[in-house]
């Protein structure tokens, strides 16, 4: 039609007589297409363009923007372009596609196809929003297929703060981020979701995606407070349990991880326990943990340590993880110590309150309570130990001891190491200078009584030259060499004394033999040796011979014995504190005290004469207290011979 108009006009002009029409018509395309593919800085144009000026523009403003254009007189003139600037349409297009590193662009009369892969989410958005828009030149979006930058990791959290959820992080497709309001609609109904996801690629499976999503939907419609975090192929749970039904609920929750997917981080804050107590007890067929421990990881380090501890044994796990408690470092070593001590129990029990721990029960042996006593000693910083165990019970119940040339030997059991303290101080004072071999060790089950029925034997044990003493329960044996048989009477005496029933006494007792008689010499040299190794104490101020002398008069009985036919002179003496006159009265009575006794035991008084010297015979000075000590003194002398 046109081409008629314009051969018409130009017949119609003035002087033209004739005109033949040379022109041919450009091809027409239904649809008019057009396409750019950009590889970095790189344009391959195709397609149809509706003039010469049109593609030349086109080429140019590509070159403009830096490209290396090929293609562009390959482009083929045709009709069937869309109305309006054509140019300008195309270089709109190119202007979108220029922001992608690589892609298309294709134009189909009005409509407009768009694929690549967007560098970041920012241009991303800005494609999506200007191509989604009202687009210049009438045209229209027939294809956006820009793909979102690849997310690594490929991040998706949801935190819940009561009623409300906020999302953010990234989803695989706008259909991907319908099916996930879905699912959370249909776990919290009524909830307030606040998304700020973006598109992304790089996630896993969408299918498998949504999965994870449901099942942080799980958790997350447990409790008010939670973050599930879904990235890659792991699942972070962070938050706070509000009972222990909810942290129970959400611990059994997250062991059926979906498929595809692991939890990673399970980092939920159990409830609070007050008071925070654990215990551990030792039963007869196992072994049981109760009460809270501050996390998953310190309660497998003790259920692992019991297992070491009792191999074989079965471990009953009551625990309960809570928070309110003291550090997990703090907690561990405690539990740790712990277990130590009660490897050392028979039964008992290991009960923590904060940071002070109880020990109670009964040690399997003497050694093990003697191992766990010296353990307490050095319990971890910070933790407050109270010992309740009691050392392993003994039946019959033994308790020995031994005096020989070699000195003293001590075997058995003994209650408590009060008890044993003292027996010691009776044996140092008793027998000072002879060697202590201790083998005895702790252990209950003593009788009552026991301590002062073991102090009186061994009280009448150093008054023999050799002996035994035993316990076995409420038999009280002695047995052993007495010096004289006075002696041995008078130990079988104040035994039935001294030890009370229930106790019974068996007294088993031999009498060193007589030896033959010494002259002077001999005599004073036996007088001073026992009185080297011995004393005779007095009450404080009177005559009054104290009875821990009695070994030391058994002695001196034996020795005067064999002194035949001598005088022997008992010299008091008195340090010099207080009156002369006193102190010379006070040396003649507990001289006379002496032979009394001396006599009683058999000794003959003519042989014996009481003499008191006061404070006139110092051996030391008397400046210090352990000097008037040493003056305070029972001195023995061999005066000479007595006419038979």
């Amino acid at each position: 039609m046109a081409r008629e108009k314009v051969r018409k006009s130009l017949e119609d002009m003035f002087g033209v007589r004739v005109v033949r029409d040379a022109t041919t018509l450009l091809p027409e395309r239904r649809p008019f297409t057009f396409s750019a593919v950009k590889d970095g800085k790189a344009i391959a144009l195709a397609g149809y363009v509706p003039s010469v000026a049109a593609r030349e523009r086109i080429i140019s403003t590509a070159r403009q923007a830096g490209f290396i254009v090929s293609g562009g007189d390959q482009l083929v003139r045709a009709r069937g372009a869309p109305p309006g600037d054509f140019a300008a349409l195309v270089n709109f297009s190119l202007k979108q596609l220029e922001q992608l590193p690589s892609g298309r662009i294709t134009i189909a009369d009005h409509a407009l196809s768009i694929e690549g892969r967007a560098p970041d989410l920012k241009i991303y958005d800005e494609l999506a929003e200007v191509l989604r828009g009202a687009l210049p030149y009438g045209l229209t979006l027939a294809r956006f297929a820009v793909r979102p930058p690849v997310a690594s990791p490929f991040l998706w959290s949801a935190s819940r703060e009561g009623n409300t959820l906020r999302l953010s992080g990234y989803v695989p497709s706008e259909a991907a981020r319908a099916d996930v309001k879905a699912i959370l609609d249909e776990a919290m109904p009524g909830l307030d979701v606040r998304d700020d996801t973006h598109l992304a690629d790089g996630a896993p499976s969408t299918d498998l995606w949504l999965k994870a999503v449901r099942f942080a939907a799980d958790l997350l419609s447990q409790a008010r407070q939670l973050q599930v975090s879904i990235a890659d192929s792991g699942i972070s749970v962070e938050g706070i349990a509000a009972t222990f039904d909810m942290f129970d609920v959400l611990s059994r929750v997250r062991r059926n991880s979906p498929e595809g997917f692991q939890v990673a981080r399970f980092a939920v804050q159990p409830p609070r326990a007050v008071p925070f107590v654990w215990k551990l007890q030792r039963l007869p067929d196992s072994v049981q943990m109760s009460g809270y421990a501050p996390s998953e990881e310190t309660r497998r380090l003790l259920s692992d340590a019991l297992r070491s501890a009792f191999p074989g044994v079965p471990i009953r796990d009551e625990m309960r993880l809570a928070s309110g408690g003291p550090s997990s470092e703090m907690w561990a070593a405690a539990a740790n110590f712990a277990v130590a001590q009660l490897a050392r129990l028979r039964s008992g029990r290991a009960e923590a309150r904060g940071a002070r721990l109880i020990l109670s029960g009964e040690a399997l042996d003497s050694a093990a309570f003697s191992s766990l006593t010296t353990a307490l000693e050095h319990s971890p910083a910070g933790l407050t130990v109270e010992n309740e165990v009691n050392p392993p019970r003994i039946s019959p119940y033994v308790f020995s001891a031994r005096r020989d040339k070699n000195g003293i030997t001590l075997s058995g059991f003994y209650p408590t190491q009060k008890a044993h303290d003292y027996l010691r101080q009776i044996l140092m004072r008793g027998f000072p200078e002879e060697a202590v071999t201790d083998v005895s060790a702790i252990g209950a089950g003593a009788p009552e009584g026991f301590q002062s029925a073991v102090e009186a034997g061994l009280r009448q044990l150093e008054r023999l030259q050799r002996g035994d003493l035993s316990l076995t329960d409420l038999q009280l044996r002695l047995s052993g060499l007495a010096f004289t048989t006075a002696a041995a009477d008078h130990i079988r005496a104040v035994l039935e004394k001294s030890v009370k029933p229930p106790f019974n006494i068996d007294v088993e007792l031999s009498v060193v033999p007589e030896g033959a008689p010494v002259d002077g010499p001999e005599c004073q040299a036996g007088l001073s040796e026992v009185m080297a190794h011995g004393t005779i104490l007095f009450d404080t101020g009177s005559a009054s011979i104290d009875a821990a002398s009695q070994a030391t008069l058994d002695r001196l009985v034996y020795i005067l014995q064999r002194c035949a036919n001598m005088r022997i002179e008992v010299a008091g003496h008195t340090d010099s504190q207080g009156f002369s006159r006193s102190n010379q009265r006070l040396s003649e009575t507990r001289a006379q005290a002496v032979v009394d006794v001396l006599e009683a035991a058999g000794v003959s008084a003519s042989h014996l004469e009481a003499v008191g010297y006061g404070a006139t015979q110092p051996v030391v000075s008397n400046e210090t207290e352990e000097g008037r000590a040493k003056n305070r003194r029972i001195e023995f002398l061999v005066k000479e011979a007595q006419t038979p």
